[in-house]
């Protein structure tokens, strides 16, 4: 099992980055939250964990321990794939779904990509006992517009990281400051306008 990588990020892509050790160069899946984060060239110390199918071995890597640890909490759902689960931390920061879980909020996990109420349920009843035992700060202390803030700041780095001229990055998500959006409807939308 790889725990982690250091190494500096060579590419980023709408859903993955590449990160080089020692000449070699490792394909990573991540969030929106992760890859906003990376800057080509840098250096970083990246958490992974690695998913071993019988016909695929993809690496998944985070910014934090936190999220790499929500991540291994979702994949133990048994409903639960990896691409599924990157999606959901795409849409939801890990605050917001330690906070659905424990409040059984299935709306609020329902606003993540390719889940439905069934899938939500199932995540609630198999993680709240695990999710009930680790630290955060609930959402409710969180200021709404900080969230939202917060979203946008993602959005925009991911945005720039992918090549896009600041001035219109900032124009399009000032476009969208009114809307509802999640994170990722935030950076797909904008893709769309930005193309």
């Amino acid at each position: 099992m790889i725990s982690y990588i250091i190494g500096h990020v060579r590419n980023i892509d709408e859903e993955s980055f590449i990160i080089e050790n020692n000449n070699i160069g490792y394909l990573i899946y991540s969030s929106l939250a992760t890859l906003s984060n990376l800057e080509i060239n840098s250096e970083y110390k990246i958490y992974t964990s690695m998913q071993v199918r019988e016909d695929d071995i993809s690496l998944f890597g985070f910014f934090t321990k936190d999220e790499l640890e929500m991540f291994s909490l979702l994949t133990s759902v048994s409903t639960i794939g990896p691409k599924t689960a990157m999606g959901i931390l795409s849409s939801i920061s890990v605050n917001e779904i330690k906070t659905a879980v424990v409040n059984n909020d299935i709306d609020k996990l329902t606003l993540a990509k390719g889940i439905g109420k069934k899938s939500a349920s199932r995540i609630i009843l198999e993680l709240v006992d695990k999710v009930k035992k680790m630290s955060f700060v609930p959402v409710e202390n969180i200021k709404q517009d900080d969230m939202l803030n917060e979203d946008f700041e993602v959005a925009k780095e991911a945005l720039l990281n992918l090549g896009y001229q600041k001035n219109d990055v900032d124009r399009v998500l000032s476009e969208l400051k009114d809307t509802d959006l999640s994170l990722e409807g935030l950076v797909k939308e904008s893709l769309k306008r930005l193309i």
